[in-house]
Parts: structure tokens; C-alpha cells; sequence
């Protein structure tokens, strides 16, 4: 038996959007051993992070808040054992709604514990009017990259064509079911390598804007974080992480010009992690977090 939560992220129960998580939830349904649970996020009482680092600094990595999404929280309770989620949300200012954001980043201790890796997620992003329904399913998207969660699909919906949309919500409920399955017979999590080449070709890929971040929007080396890092970290082992990052970072940039996507995304993962771990030791070990960063988080050896 597989579990399926049916996530609403709309104030509003009998509108566009319920209609079309009512519409995938069938067809999770739909699929024998799997059951589906309705949950309307409005109806959870939590709050945003407070960013007190408390679930990177415990064992367990639970949040320390006492609300539905931490510690012992019902909402939490329900994450912990589903086997795929289906996430639907109204278009609100050309993005996802505040209660999707705010759901997603109370997720937040499960970056650290790793538990997500590999859960099948969907999503719908449902727009009337002006639209930007495509801008919020890759928001949505990237998202879903952060926890590692195996992207089964998002469908970025405009009311014009909300018929044809039902019979898609259906179906993309049915993928999703049948992925939950093969969840609930045992969790194959990603490495960060296999990830990110998951999501070379979903509406959000981190290749392009983690080199634009690296790079600090300019795409060449000597302009980058990592350039400037060797010149300006102060830590021993911070800068021997930059050293090791530096070429890597280098041959990501070349292969990423050159068109080879997948052997950039390859040498970028190491980079990405190397500076992950060079940060962590320059700024938040000592002084901010005063813990090593998890074991789930980045590791360094793929």
C-alpha cells in the first residue's frame, strides 16, 4: 500500500485549482494500492522559519517550533509517511501562492535530514486572467529540486482551456500513483549527481543559474565567487576547499560553452559541492550554526 497526500494550497476548497487536485487525486486513486488523502493547507497552523538552526544542529533534524509543522506536528506527521505528494496552487503575483512558499520552506529541516530524496512529487500551478502559470510551475519546480524530490510532472494551467486540463490532472494523478507505488516497495534516493541531470529537462534546471551564481551572472571565471573566495576567505580549510573547486569550476564553464550539457552538470555538482563546504567552514561552523554540515547535505565524495 502506497499513501498519496492531495495538497491544497488555495483559500478557496470548491475553486479552479480544488477542482483540479480533485481531478489528479482520482487518478492517484485509480491506481490499486494506492490511497489518497485530502489535505488543505489553510486548514494547519504554522508559521515561517525563524532561522534558528535548530533542525541542522539535532540528530533527529526536526523543527523546534510547536506548530503543525514542527516537532510532533500533524501536518509534519502526514509528510513523514507519504510515499508521493500532489501539490496545487493558485497563480498569485505571476508566482506560486504565499501558502505554497511558506509550506516549502517549513519543509525545510528534511534538506538536512535527506528524507525527501527520491519521493515522487507533482504539482499544478493554476492561473486566471494575466496568467504567468508556466513562470510559477518552475518556480514550483525548483523547489521540488532543493529536497531532491523525483519530479514526476507539473502542469502550469491557464482557466482559458480548464476542460482539457481535468483530463490531464487526471492522468498526471495516475503517473503519480504509480510512482508512489513504486515508493511505498522501497525509497531509491538521488545522489546529487543523478539529480541534476533528473532535472536537465524539467521546467527548472539548476545547470544555468548555479553557474550564474558561481560566476556572479557573468559566466566567466575570473569574475566568479570561487576567484574571489581565493582572495578574500580567511580559513585554512575553506581556502583548500576553494583550491580544489577552482579547476573543476573552470572545466564546468567550458563544457557548459561548448554545449555539453550533461558533462558540465557532472563537474559542477563537485564544484558546487567543494564551494558549498568552503562556505560552510568561512561563515556558519564557528560563528553561525556552530555544527558541521549534516552528512545528507552535499556530501563531497559522489
Amino acid at each position: 500500500m502506497a499513501r498519496v497526500l492531495a495538497l491544497l494550497a488555495s483559500g478557496r476548497t470548491k475553486g479552479f485549482t480544488g477542482g483540479l487536485l480533485e481531478a489528479a487525486a482520482r487518478g492517484a486513486e485509480g491506481v490499486e494500492d494506492v490511497e489518497v488523502e485530502r489535505v488543505h493547507l489553510h486548514q494547519y497552523r504554522f508559521g515561517p522559519c525563524r532561522s534558528c538552526f535548530s533542525c541542522i544542529r539535532s540528530e533527529a533534524h526536526e523543527c523546534s517550533q510547536q506548530d503543525d509543522m514542527g516537532g510532533k506536528g500533524r501536518l509534519l506527521a502526514k509528510l513523514k509517511t507519504a510515499n508521493g505528494w500532489l501539490l496545487a496552487d493558485p497563480v498569485h503575483m505571476w508566482g506560486p501562492s504565499a501558502q505554497t512558499h511558506l509550506f516549502m520552506e517549513r519543509c525545510y529541516p528534511f534538506l538536512w535530514s535527506g528524507a525527501l530524496c527520491g519521493m515522487p512529487f507533482a504539482s499544478i500551478s493554476c492561473a486566471s486572467n494575466q496568467g504567468m502559470q508556466r513562470l510559477a510551475n518552475a518556480t514550483v519546480c525548483k523547489w521540488a529540486f532543493c529536497y531532491g524530490l523525483r519530479y514526476v510532472g507539473g502542469m502550469p494551467v491557464h482557466t482559458a482551456y480548464l476542460e482539457r486540463a481535468m483530463r490531464e490532472a487526471e492522468e498526471l494523478g495516475r503517473q503519480l500513483g504509480l510512482a508512489a507505488l513504486r515508493d511505498g516497495q522501497g525509497r531509491t534516493a538521488f545522489t546529487d549527481q543523478e539529480r541534476y541531470l533528473e532535472y536537465l529537462d524539467k521546467p527548472w534546471s539548476a545547470l544555468e543559474p548555479y553557474l550564474q551564481n558561481l560566476s556572479n551572472g557573468t559566466m566567466e571565471y575570473s569574475s566568479s565567487l570561487v576567484a574571489e573566495g581565493l582572495v578574500n576567505f580567511k580559513r585554512r580549510e575553506a581556502i583548500e576547499l576553494l583550491e580544489q573547486a577552482s579547476g573543476v569550476f573552470q572545466e564546468a564553464l567550458e563544457l557548459y560553452k561548448a554545449g555539453r550539457l550533461e558533462d558540465a552538470c557532472e563537474r559542477l555538482v563537485s564544484a558546487s559541492a567543494l564551494w558549498t563546504h568552503a562556505t560552510w567552514k568561512e561563515f556558519l561552523e564557528e560563528e553561525v550554526i556552530k555544527t558541521s554540515a549534516p552528512q545528507a547535505y552535499r556530501p563531497l565524495a559522489q
